[in-house]
Protein backbone atom coordinates (compact mmCIF):
# COMPACT_ATOMS: atom_id res chain seq x y z
CA UNK A 1 0.00 0.00 0.00
CA UNK A 2 1.34 3.30 -0.66
CA UNK A 3 1.32 6.11 1.81
CA UNK A 4 0.15 9.80 0.13
CA UNK A 5 1.81 12.39 0.96
CA UNK A 6 -0.83 14.50 3.16
CA UNK A 7 -0.39 11.43 5.57
CA UNK A 8 3.21 11.49 5.55
CA UNK A 9 3.26 14.63 6.16
CA UNK A 10 0.37 14.26 9.10
CA UNK A 11 2.55 11.35 10.57
CA UNK A 12 5.39 13.45 11.02
CA UNK A 13 3.45 15.99 12.68
CA UNK A 14 2.49 13.93 15.23
CA UNK A 15 5.85 12.63 16.10
CA UNK A 16 6.98 15.92 16.29
CA UNK A 17 4.33 16.58 18.33
CA UNK A 18 4.98 13.79 20.70
CA UNK A 19 8.57 14.31 20.69
CA UNK A 20 8.76 16.37 24.23
CA UNK A 21 6.95 13.01 25.92
CA UNK A 22 9.77 10.78 24.98
CA UNK A 23 12.80 12.63 26.44
CA UNK A 24 15.84 11.64 28.61
CA UNK A 25 15.39 12.00 32.53
CA UNK A 26 15.76 15.46 33.98
CA UNK A 27 19.55 15.47 35.25
CA UNK A 28 20.17 14.08 38.63
CA UNK A 29 22.66 16.60 40.06
CA UNK A 30 23.42 15.08 43.24
CA UNK A 31 26.49 15.40 44.30
CA UNK A 32 27.80 17.72 41.36
CA UNK A 33 30.28 20.30 42.80
CA UNK A 34 28.79 23.81 41.83
CA UNK A 35 29.85 27.18 40.93
CA UNK A 36 27.84 30.09 42.33
CA UNK A 37 25.79 30.50 39.19
CA UNK A 38 24.38 26.93 39.86
CA UNK A 39 26.74 25.34 36.80
CA UNK A 40 28.64 22.60 37.28
CA UNK A 41 32.54 23.36 38.47
CA UNK A 42 34.20 20.93 36.56
CA UNK A 43 37.95 22.46 38.02
CA UNK A 44 36.70 21.03 41.50
CA UNK A 45 39.02 18.05 42.82
CA UNK A 46 38.20 14.75 41.98
CA UNK A 47 36.17 12.78 44.44
CA UNK A 48 37.14 10.27 46.48
CA UNK A 49 35.76 6.95 47.05
CA UNK A 50 34.89 5.02 50.23
CA UNK A 51 38.47 2.66 49.87
CA UNK A 52 40.46 6.28 49.47
CA UNK A 53 41.21 6.18 45.75
CA UNK A 54 39.51 8.68 43.04
CA UNK A 55 36.32 7.43 41.78
CA UNK A 56 36.52 7.48 38.34
CA UNK A 57 32.20 6.94 38.36
CA UNK A 58 30.04 8.97 35.95
CA UNK A 59 29.04 9.65 32.65
CA UNK A 60 32.03 10.40 30.32
CA UNK A 61 32.41 11.29 26.54
CA UNK A 62 35.20 11.77 24.45
CA UNK A 63 36.79 14.87 24.23
CA UNK A 64 38.06 15.65 20.60
CA UNK A 65 41.51 17.38 19.48
CA UNK A 66 41.04 17.42 16.28
CA UNK A 67 39.49 19.38 13.13
CA UNK A 68 36.94 17.20 11.60
CA UNK A 69 35.95 16.84 8.21
CA UNK A 70 33.24 14.53 6.17
CA UNK A 71 31.74 12.11 8.51
CA UNK A 72 33.54 13.85 11.11
CA UNK A 73 36.86 12.01 10.18
CA UNK A 74 40.25 14.06 11.45
CA UNK A 75 41.38 16.16 9.03
CA UNK A 76 44.62 19.23 9.17
CA UNK A 77 47.41 19.32 10.97
CA UNK A 78 46.97 16.82 14.44
CA UNK A 79 47.33 18.45 17.91
CA UNK A 80 50.25 18.57 18.97
CA UNK A 81 50.23 16.97 23.00
CA UNK A 82 52.23 18.29 25.61
CA UNK A 83 55.61 17.11 26.65
CA UNK A 84 55.20 13.55 27.53
CA UNK A 85 51.71 12.61 26.17
CA UNK A 86 51.33 10.27 23.39
CA UNK A 87 49.83 11.43 20.36
CA UNK A 88 45.97 11.57 20.31
CA UNK A 89 43.86 9.27 19.55
CA UNK A 90 41.03 9.31 16.84
CA UNK A 91 37.69 6.99 16.13
CA UNK A 92 38.59 6.74 12.22
CA UNK A 93 42.43 6.94 12.34
CA UNK A 94 44.95 5.59 15.57
CA UNK A 95 47.94 6.31 13.34
CA UNK A 96 46.64 10.13 12.47
CA UNK A 97 48.96 12.15 15.12
CA UNK A 98 51.96 9.57 13.97
CA UNK A 99 54.57 11.04 11.73
CA UNK A 100 54.67 8.05 9.98
CA UNK A 101 51.45 6.24 10.59
CA UNK A 102 51.48 3.02 13.12
CA UNK A 103 54.21 0.73 12.86
CA UNK A 104 52.11 -1.86 11.02
CA UNK A 105 53.30 -5.27 10.16
CA UNK A 106 53.27 -6.20 6.19
CA UNK A 107 49.97 -8.02 6.26
CA UNK A 108 48.30 -5.58 8.57
CA UNK A 109 49.27 -2.74 6.64
CA UNK A 110 47.67 -4.18 3.30
CA UNK A 111 44.57 -5.60 4.86
CA UNK A 112 44.05 -1.60 6.28
CA UNK A 113 44.47 0.01 2.98
CA UNK A 114 41.92 -2.90 1.59
CA UNK A 115 39.61 -2.24 4.29
CA UNK A 116 39.85 1.80 3.65
CA UNK A 117 39.66 0.82 -0.26
CA UNK A 118 36.38 -1.18 0.36
CA UNK A 119 35.15 1.56 2.49
CA UNK A 120 35.04 -0.66 5.76
CA UNK A 121 32.07 -2.88 4.76
CA UNK A 122 33.69 -5.62 6.97
CA UNK A 123 33.79 -3.79 10.07
CA UNK A 124 32.06 -5.41 12.88
CA UNK A 125 29.62 -2.55 13.71
CA UNK A 126 28.34 -3.46 10.43
CA UNK A 127 27.11 -6.75 11.52
CA UNK A 128 26.03 -5.23 15.06
CA UNK A 129 29.15 -7.60 16.75
CA UNK A 130 31.14 -5.02 19.33
CA UNK A 131 33.22 -2.22 18.56
CA UNK A 132 37.22 -2.41 20.08
CA UNK A 133 38.57 -0.46 23.18
CA UNK A 134 39.73 2.42 21.03
CA UNK A 135 36.61 2.92 19.11
CA UNK A 136 34.58 3.05 22.35
CA UNK A 137 36.87 5.37 23.94
CA UNK A 138 37.22 7.71 21.04
CA UNK A 139 33.33 7.17 20.01
CA UNK A 140 30.81 10.57 19.76
CA UNK A 141 28.29 8.38 22.33
CA UNK A 142 28.96 8.38 26.08
CA UNK A 143 29.75 5.49 28.45
CA UNK A 144 29.37 5.21 32.10
CA UNK A 145 32.22 4.06 34.94
CA UNK A 146 30.88 2.20 37.97
CA UNK A 147 33.62 1.73 40.50
CA UNK A 148 33.36 -0.61 43.51
CA UNK A 149 36.53 -1.44 45.60
CA UNK A 150 36.75 -5.10 43.81
CA UNK A 151 35.59 -4.46 40.55
CA UNK A 152 34.65 -1.62 38.01
CA UNK A 153 32.63 -1.64 35.42
CA UNK A 154 32.30 -0.08 32.28
CA UNK A 155 28.94 0.62 30.34
CA UNK A 156 29.32 2.28 26.79
CA UNK A 157 26.58 3.24 25.01
CA UNK A 158 27.68 2.62 21.63
CA UNK A 159 27.05 -1.02 20.62
CA UNK A 160 25.55 -1.64 24.38
CA UNK A 161 29.10 -2.99 25.41
CA UNK A 162 30.16 -3.70 28.82
CA UNK A 163 33.48 -4.51 30.15
CA UNK A 164 34.11 -5.67 34.05
CA UNK A 165 37.43 -4.45 35.16
CA UNK A 166 38.51 -6.71 38.36
CA UNK A 167 40.26 -5.07 40.77
CA UNK A 168 40.45 -8.33 43.73
CA UNK A 169 44.03 -8.53 42.96
CA UNK A 170 43.41 -11.87 40.70
CA UNK A 171 46.23 -12.73 38.25
CA UNK A 172 45.52 -11.81 34.11
CA UNK A 173 45.26 -15.24 32.72
CA UNK A 174 47.96 -16.93 30.53
CA UNK A 175 47.56 -15.38 27.18
CA UNK A 176 46.28 -18.21 24.95
CA UNK A 177 44.55 -20.11 27.84
CA UNK A 178 41.13 -19.19 28.25
CA UNK A 179 38.66 -18.87 25.49
CA UNK A 180 39.94 -15.69 23.75
CA UNK A 181 36.88 -13.26 23.66
CA UNK A 182 35.65 -9.56 21.97
CA UNK A 183 36.33 -7.23 25.18
CA UNK A 184 39.23 -9.68 26.68
CA UNK A 185 39.75 -10.43 30.50
CA UNK A 186 40.53 -7.10 32.44
CA UNK A 187 42.45 -6.79 35.70
CA UNK A 188 43.68 -3.63 38.01
CA UNK A 189 45.43 -2.10 40.26
CA UNK A 190 45.75 1.00 41.77
CA UNK A 191 49.64 3.06 41.80
CA UNK A 192 49.28 6.08 43.72
CA UNK A 193 46.07 7.81 41.91
CA UNK A 194 45.99 6.19 38.35
CA UNK A 195 44.22 2.91 37.91
CA UNK A 196 46.46 0.65 35.56
CA UNK A 197 43.98 -1.99 33.91
CA UNK A 198 45.62 -4.96 31.62
CA UNK A 199 43.57 -7.12 29.28
CA UNK A 200 44.73 -9.62 26.97
CA UNK A 201 43.06 -13.16 25.34
CA UNK A 202 41.39 -10.93 22.63
CA UNK A 203 40.12 -12.57 19.36
CA UNK A 204 41.86 -12.11 16.58
CA UNK A 205 39.83 -10.24 14.44
CA UNK A 206 39.53 -6.51 15.78
CA UNK A 207 39.68 -3.45 14.57
CA UNK A 208 41.46 -0.60 16.19
CA UNK A 209 39.55 2.30 14.52
CA UNK A 210 37.09 2.63 11.48
CA UNK A 211 39.44 2.21 8.79
CA UNK A 212 40.30 -0.64 9.86
CA UNK A 213 43.77 -1.10 11.56
CA UNK A 214 43.85 -4.85 12.34
CA UNK A 215 44.54 -6.86 15.88
CA UNK A 216 45.50 -10.49 16.87
CA UNK A 217 45.01 -12.81 19.66
CA UNK A 218 48.81 -11.44 20.62
CA UNK A 219 47.04 -7.81 21.67
CA UNK A 220 47.62 -6.73 25.24
CA UNK A 221 46.04 -3.64 25.85
CA UNK A 222 46.89 -1.18 28.75
CA UNK A 223 45.28 1.01 30.07
CA UNK A 224 46.37 4.18 32.84
CA UNK A 225 42.97 6.09 34.14
CA UNK A 226 43.30 9.47 36.07
CA UNK A 227 40.98 11.31 37.35
CA UNK A 228 42.96 14.81 37.98
CA UNK A 229 39.67 17.08 38.53
CA UNK A 230 36.18 16.41 39.11
CA UNK A 231 35.34 16.89 35.30
CA UNK A 232 38.09 15.54 33.61
CA UNK A 233 39.77 12.17 33.01
CA UNK A 234 43.32 11.34 31.27
CA UNK A 235 43.23 7.69 29.80
CA UNK A 236 46.90 6.98 28.30
CA UNK A 237 46.65 3.64 26.32
CA UNK A 238 49.56 0.83 25.70
CA UNK A 239 48.98 -1.70 22.92
CA UNK A 240 50.92 -4.30 22.48
CA UNK A 241 50.67 -6.74 19.53
CA UNK A 242 53.54 -7.62 17.68
CA UNK A 243 51.44 -10.20 15.46
CA UNK A 244 50.24 -6.64 13.65
CA UNK A 245 53.01 -4.08 14.46
CA UNK A 246 56.13 -3.82 14.56
CA UNK A 247 56.70 -2.15 17.98
CA UNK A 248 54.67 -1.27 20.89
CA UNK A 249 53.11 1.94 20.50
CA UNK A 250 50.91 4.70 23.01
CA UNK A 251 47.80 6.83 22.75
CA UNK A 252 45.93 9.59 24.76
CA UNK A 253 41.82 9.94 25.03
CA UNK A 254 40.41 12.31 27.64
CA UNK A 255 37.24 12.26 28.36
CA UNK A 256 34.63 15.19 29.83
CA UNK A 257 32.15 14.31 32.79
CA UNK A 258 28.48 14.56 31.78
CA UNK A 259 26.88 15.73 34.79
CA UNK A 260 23.83 14.39 36.33
CA UNK A 261 23.28 12.60 32.84
CA UNK A 262 22.28 8.82 31.68
CA UNK A 263 23.27 6.60 29.08
CA UNK A 264 20.44 5.92 26.21
CA UNK A 265 19.68 2.56 25.22
CA UNK A 266 20.98 1.14 22.23
CA UNK A 267 19.61 -1.74 20.10
CA UNK A 268 21.10 -3.18 16.67
CA UNK A 269 19.69 -5.85 15.19
CA UNK A 270 21.70 -7.25 11.65
CA UNK A 271 19.19 -10.64 10.62
CA UNK A 272 20.86 -11.20 7.38
CA UNK A 273 24.37 -11.24 9.02
CA UNK A 274 26.59 -14.11 8.82
CA UNK A 275 28.97 -12.84 11.10
CA UNK A 276 27.01 -13.82 14.33
CA UNK A 277 28.13 -17.71 13.85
Amino acid sequence: MKLDLKCFLFIIAVLAISTPAFTQWSLHMDGVPLLADKSPDFNAPAPTALDGYPDLSGTWNFTDTYQKGVQGRPVGEPKTPPPGVPPYATFWDQGFGFENGLPYQPWAREIREERIANHGIENPDSYCLPLGYMQFHTHPQPFEIIQAPDRLIILYEASAGVREVFLDGRALPPLGEPIPTWYGYSVGYWEDNTLVVTTNNFRNDGWLDFNGSPTTEQLVITERFRRVSYGKIELDITIDDPGAYTEIFNLRADFTIMPGDSLIEWVCDSENSSQYF
